[in-house]
């Protein structure tokens, strides 16, 4: 969702056609008393021919302006894909979707997680997704030998810290060569245009809409670039849109992941599973017995000197990542962990080696536009050392999280950068997990605030989005706010189907 984590997952298992409407967006006076953003612009509202596909789905796709300065300009086609309704008789209209990313094609996911949905949902609206703008169908961004490029040294380690600058910045050259002027039309306010030429195009007077994960900041970006045409939408997994976007004053030197805190939220859920693992004993949990966290440091300590059978410091706290975002892998992690609690005692040594996620191509094209990040290499290294203090595990992976964004050599004038409060008719439903590692319930609670309208409801479960913590109860209270747009009280809470080392 907020990250690829497909190495993660391996190392885990290893190691274990009508008229344009208005040409702006909505603009009653808002709250933040800021004008309103550019709109559509006239642009063209696109024809689809739906056809079958995917067994049982119908595929279009759909012609939109490259840029919304110029409406009648340049065009990309995006890859267009529908489950229709069930009870057509009864069909209330389309509920849009976008499964996370940056980077992640909507057309695929929804045949993947379409099927799951409430049957009363999936009987009243025809369930739509797209792959964004660069991604999948729809003109795709070249980065030719991008896939080639690995991280390149250590940024703690002086002899290795240009080389690590240097191969961090390689995607973004690769990109700027290979795809030209598309790179700075990749926004996600580009892409909220995109979608409510989408909502015309299937006859919405308003969108409904469903957002996981980075698709809650295009879900917050549409509800404040067009207030006035929406009618409901859930955010699920919810990034922190100010977070996300520019972060507050005083936050101008921390790149985005430590804006968020995503550290905090890793070491809350990591000790959610010590504390789960301990009462699910050794016959559950292989990392059970003794104190966990003395346990935990050991091994930390051990691996701080060097490799143990493989495994580095970096590559264990992206295998706890992967695991930290469905429980379903925490009996794996338990085997993980207890073949490397040392016999005796080490000193723990300072990590010149951390863990800095890589990034997929289309990950990067949105975000690096999307998010302020320090431009500067020099606030680098100090902000680490603070962070490694404050949170010695989880600490340094959020510093150098962006660093293949600083450099960037692609900016999109048209983003959205707030205000985030504009007046709606309806409340939002915010979405989130209590303990999840890559947006944290503070994300939630923070946006449910920016929005001004959001209503929070809170599965008491550990993983990223509710498509990895399923909750019955909560698919009940999504499905009825779409339908009636009655949200659960604000605060409510809701269990998860599963616990973990059932």
């Amino acid at each position: 969702m907020r990250r690829a984590l497909a190495a993660a997952a391996l190392l885990l298992a290893a190691s274990a056609c009508s008229a344009p409407e208005a040409t702006t967006a909505a603009a009653p006076a808002t709250r933040a008393d800021a004008p309103p953003a550019m709109g559509t612009n006239g642009a063209a509202v696109p024809a689809l021919s739906w056809a079958p596909c995917h067994g049982g789905f119908q595929c279009a796709s759909a012609s939109v302006p490259l840029s919304y300065r110029e409406p009648h300009g340049s065009q990309v086609s995006l890859a267009v894909i529908k489950l229709p309704a069930t009870d057509p008789a009864h069909r209330m209209g389309s509920l849009f979707f976008n499964f996370g990313g940056p980077g992640s094609d909507g057309v695929g996911e929804l045949t993947r997680f379409g099927a799951r949905y409430p049957a009363e949902l999936r009987a009243r609206f025809d369930l739509v997704s797209f792959d964004p703008r660069g991604i999948g169908g729809s003109a795709p961004i070249h980065c030719p030998g991008a896939e080639d490029i690995h991280p390149g040294g250590s940024p703690l380690r002086p002899e290795q810290n240009a080389a690590f600058w240097s191969a961090s910045a390689a995607p973004g050259k690769a990109c700027a060569a290979g795809t030209g002027a598309e790179l700075a039309h990749l926004s996600t306010a580009n892409v909220a245009r995109d979608l409510d030429l989408l909502r015309q195009a299937v006859g919405d007077q308003e969108l409904n809409y469903y957002g996981y994960s980075y698709g809650t900041y295009l879900g917050g970006t549409y509800a404040n670039l067009f207030p006035g045409r929406l009618r409901a939408m859930t955010l699920d997994g919810t990034l922190d849109l100010v977070a996300n976007s520019t972060g507050k004053p005083g936050q101008e030197h921390e790149p985005v992941d430590v804006r968020a805190d995503v550290a905090t939220a890793q070491q809350q859920e990591l000790e959610q599973f010590f504390a789960a693992c301990t009462a699910a004993g050794p016959s559950n949990c292989a990392f059970a017995g003794g104190d966990p966290k003395a346990k935990f440091a050991a091994v930390f300590a051990r691996l701080s000197h060097g490799p143990v059978g493989g495994v580095t410091t970096a590559s264990l706290l992206q295998t706890i990542e992967s695991a930290l975002y469905q429980s379903g892998r925490w009996k794996r992690l338990g085997q993980v962990l207890a073949a490397l609690v040392p016999s005796s005692a080490v000193a723990p040594a300072p990590v010149l080696d951390p863990y800095t996620p890589v990034h997929s191509t289309g990950f990067l094209a949105v975000q690096c536009l999307d998010s302020d990040v320090p431009e500067q290499l020099a606030d680098y290294l100090p902000l680490a050392a603070a962070e490694e203090k404050r949170q010695p595990y989880f600490g340094l992976a959020p510093v150098f999280s962006m660093a293949q964004c600083v450099k960037w050599p692609a900016r999109d004038e048209d983003r959205y950068t707030g205000p985030w409060n504009r007046p709606r008719p309806h409340p939002i439903l915010v979405l989130n997990n209590r303990y999840d590692p890559a947006t944290p319930l503070a994300n939630a609670q923070a946006t449910a605030a920016e929005l001004g309208d959001g209503n929070l409801l809170v599965v008491d479960g550990f993983g990223h989005t509710s498509l990895d913590v399923h909750s019955a109860c909560a698919s009940a209270a999504v499905a009825r706010y779409f339908i009636d747009l009655t949200p659960p009280a604000d605060g409510a809470t809701c269990a998860p189907d599963t616990a973990p080392f059932s």
